[in-house]
C-alpha cells in the first residue's frame, strides 16, 4: 500500500509513519506534505500512485478541505486532527475514518482494518479484485456509509460513544444533545439537520 501523508507538524508525521510501519512493514510512504499548495501540486501529478491519504485538517496555509475545491481526489482518506469540530465536513468527502490526535496504535489499526475489510467485502461481492483507488467509487455506488460513533468533549478529555449506545438525539434551543441508553446526556457539535445526513434512518426516526 502506498500512503501519502499531509501533515504540517513534523513530530505528528514522524509518529504516524512509525505507527504505519508497525502495523505493516510493507507500507510505502510516498512523501509528507505540509501545505494545501504542495498537496494540490503533488496529487495532481501523482494521483494514480496513491492508495491512501492521511490528511491533517489544519495546515500552515489553511484548512485542507480547500484541496478538494481545487482538484478532484478519488482516493480513500483518513483525516487526523486535534479537534472534532470538522467531523461533518470530513464525512462529506472521501473520508474512511476520522482519527483524533494524539493517534494511538489501536486507533490506527482499527482504521486500517476498516479499509481492508471494506475492500475485501467489495472484492467478494464483485468477484474481482478491488484496488484501493477504486474503493471510493465502489462504496459510493453500492452503499451509503453512516456515522457509527460520535466524539464528545468532557473537560480536557475526548470520549467516543458508539451509535448502538445512543438512545436519542434532541435539541434544547440551539444546543444538540446525545442521550445514551444509560440516561446520560452530552453536548455534540452538530445541528439536528446535519444528523439527518449522518444517521442511518433504519436506526433513528426524525
Amino acid at each position: 500500500m502506498k500512503v501519502l501523508i499531509i501533515e504540517d507538524e513534523k513530530p505528528a508525521a514522524e509518529k504516524l509513519i512509525l505507527l504505519l510501519k508497525k502495523y505493516d512493514t510493507d507500507i510505502e510512504i510516498l512523501t509528507q506534505l505540509t501545505s494545501i499548495e504542495k498537496s494540490v501540486e503533488y496529487i495532481s501529478t501523482n494521483h494514480d500512485k496513491i492508495d491512501l491519504i492521511f490528511q491533517d485538517i489544519q495546515l500552515t496555509d489553511g484548512l485542507s478541505f480547500e484541496i478538494f475545491k481545487r482538484i478532484e481526489v478519488k482516493k480513500p482518506i483518513i483525516f487526523t486532527t486535534a479537534f472534532n469540530e470538522y467531523a461533518l465536513e470530513a464525512f462529506k468527502v472521501n473520508s474512511i475514518d476520522y482519527l483524533l490526535k494524539p493517534i494511538t496504535f489501536e486507533a490506527l489499526s482499527q482504521s486500517m482494518e476498516k479499509i481492508n475489510k471494506l475492500r475485501n467485502a467489495l472484492t467478494r461481492e464483485q468477484k474481482q479484485d478491488i484496488r484501493y483507488d477504486d474503493l471510493i467509487k465502489a462504496l459510493s455506488s453500492s452503499q451509503k456509509t453512516f456515522k457509527n460513533r460520535f466524539l464528545i468533549k468532557i473537560g480536557e478529555h475526548i470520549k467516543s460513544i458508539a451509535i448502538e449506545n445512543i438512545a436519542m438525539f434532541y435539541a434544547e434551543g440551539r444546543t444538540v444533545f446525545i442521550l445514551t441508553n444509560e440516561k446520560r446526556k452530552y453536548i455534540i457539535d452538530y445541528k439536528l439537520e446535519d444528523l439527518n445526513i449522518l444517521l442511518n434512518p433504519e436506526l433513528f426516526l426524525e
